[in-house]
């Protein structure tokens, strides 16, 4: 009895244990979607910093022909848009590192359930 109960026991820690690598390696993963999400997120953040620079030349230089209002809506246009698209990856990132902490806790759960 007792060394059926002890294969069974291994056999819950073999278990446990692939459930802790499958799971380590979507946290490593996810560690990953999340670093190329933080440079997209810089990549937007450049470009917004230059359009509102290219916003600002054009307000200062005070030409007010057709073209170049045009050019100006479309400049504004074009930083709204990418606004809206750095908000969108912010609420992407801040699910993705709420979802790896929970991730992180199961990891430590198992962990403990290994140990024990």
């Amino acid at each position: 009895m007792a060394i059926v109960e002890q294969q069974k026991a291994d056999e819950q820690m073999m278990h446990l244990a692939e459930e802790h690598k499958k799971e380590k390696e979507k946290l490593h993963m996810k560690i990953h979607d999340l670093e190329r999400e933080l440079d997209a997120k810089h990549g937007l953040e450049l470009e917004i910093e230059q359009l509102r620079g290219a916003l600002q030349v054009m307000k200062h230089t005070g030409e007010t022909d057709l073209e170049e209002k045009e050019k100006l809506e479309a400049i504004k246009m074009h930083l709204q848009e990418k606004e809206e698209e750095l908000e969108i990856v912010e609420d992407l990132k801040q699910m993705l590192v709420i979802w790896v902490h929970k991730i992180n806790d199961e990891l430590q759960d198992a962990r403990k359930k290994l140990i024990s």
